[in-house]
């Protein structure tokens, strides 16, 4: 069955966007919220925060379609061997990456980053967490009754949990009694997983002035996340990033809107062989560009350099298209192409 063509253009979109998130981050806890370049920083990070939801909502979108079953065997073969070989390839090129910059061959350290991995690396061990449940979660979304069911019995701890830790006093007391009772089991990004199913099914049918609140609602919660941000880092003397959460409820929404915008946008378009080829490139992309990232602090290749505002997407663009570029040659590599990326 062809794919539709949104979905790999959100897969596009997010890989773009979780770049200039690791852009913004360069210098984000280093430089006084005061300034307007750390300002710029917010923005563009508040802006992007949408990546990662839609990256779990698109696999659920995909793994979730209506009568797709895979065995819990199956699905640890194929799909979760995969990605654990793939965690272990990749955390051990960023330790030898760490090591070769830092100069050192010090054991301790060469294990301590081997085993924590690289920064951007929990997606994949997350993303493991949510595959081990798609034999259940492909039954659970066969019933709509079971579905809204699953979307509130996690929605609510996943989302209250991180967005009550916020509130001045009471904040930490209230998501403490939420923590106690959270299903831990399928609370967070399985969440995501079964909303990205639902959206992908039920999303077009929605009439437009549901949409219209879904817009607003998207826009008005990145705009708090961007200014609520400064508000938080410049009460507190110091760059702080709670709203970044991306259980936060402002980045549901947020995420939410832009799911929604390009499956409206894309309509029943199929993907091109374009398309496809772009799309294969998102992994690889996801997992390249922190080595470019990391290149760019090693030569002190900053945003201080320029305005942030304009020394930021110039970067972005850098690491973008050097990312890019590698990883379509490995994509051509036999073995890499199957496991690594």
């Amino acid at each position: 069955m062809a794919r539709l063509a949104y979905l790999d253009r959100l897969r596009v979109g997010a890989a773009m966007a979780v770049v200039m998130i690791h852009v913004s981050a360069m210098r984000w806890s280093d430089t006084s919220p005061t300034s307007a370049d750390w300002q710029a920083m917010n923005v563009y990070a508040a802006a992007s925060r949408w990546c990662v939801p839609i990256f779990f909502m698109v696999s659920g979108a995909l793994f979730l379609a209506p009568g797709r079953e895979n065995a819990p065997g199956q699905t640890w073969r194929k799909y979760i061997s995969r990605l654990l070989v793939m965690w272990v390839a990749w955390s051990a090129f960023y330790t030898v990456m760490s090591a070769v910059f830092l100069r050192t061959a010090d054991p301790l350290f060469l294990l301590q980053h081997l085993w924590d991995g690289y920064y951007h690396l929990w997606y994949l061990l997350a993303l493991t967490g949510v595959y081990a449940l798609i034999p259940l979660l492909q039954r659970i979304v066969a019933s709509p009754v079971l579905t809204r069911y699953f979307l509130i019995l996690t929605g609510i701890p996943s989302i209250a949990v991180p967005t009550l830790a916020m509130a001045p006093v009471a904040g930490g007391l209230t998501a403490d009694l939420v923590a106690r009772v959270a299903p831990y089991l399928v609370a967070g990004y399985p969440f995501y997983f079964v909303l990205g199913h639902l959206l992908h099914e039920k999303g077009a049918a929605l009439s437009p002035r549901t949409r219209t609140i879904v817009y607003a609602a998207g826009i008005a919660s990145t705009l708090v996340t961007a200014a609520g941000t400064a508000w938080l880092s410049l009460s507190k003397g110091q760059p702080s990033g709670e709203l970044y959460n991306y259980l936060s409820v402002f980045v549901v929404a947020a995420s939410v809107a832009v799911f929604l915008l390009f499956q409206q946008l894309g309509g029943e378009a199929v993907t091109s062989p374009r398309l496809a080829t772009w799309a294969r490139w998102t992994l690889p992309i996801y997992l390249i560009h922190p080595a470019f990232v990391r290149i760019v602090q090693e030569f002190d290749i900053t945003p201080g350099l320029l305005p942030g505002i304009i020394g930021l997407p110039l970067i972005w663009l850098a690491v973008l298209v050097l990312s890019t570029l590698v990883s379509a040659v490995l994509v051509k590599i036999p073995v890499v192409n199957s496991w690594l990326v």
